[in-house]
């Protein structure tokens, strides 16, 4: 009985870590109101919400060549990168 406890509280905490892990669109959609470059572009519409994530961790951890993104996404949250990334990921592509 004891197992069917901890697997089900294993069950509800991993599937609302990965509810977080999903992001929300309407919130990214707040925040990108400060990308203004990509707004205009619109190069990231429609782009999978994983590989904007990846992209966006790696100018977390410094990588990269736009100081620019290395320096704005080192303020951003986990959840803040998913947000993000959902929200663009929703767009239609241009």
């Amino acid at each position: 009985m004891k197992r069917i406890g901890i697997f089900l509280f294993l069950l509800v905490f991993g599937l609302a870590a990965l509810a977080l892990a999903a992001g929300d669109p309407a919130k990214g959609g707040e925040l990108a109101k400060g990308c203004a470059c990509h707004k205009s572009k619109g190069d990231l519409d429609g782009v999978d919400a994983a590989a904007l994530t990846a992209k966006m961790q790696a100018y977390k951890e410094g990588k990269g060549e736009n100081k620019a993104m290395i320096s704005i996404m080192k303020k951003q949250s986990d959840q803040d990168m998913a947000d993000l990334a959902a929200y663009y990921a929703s767009l239609p592509k241009k």
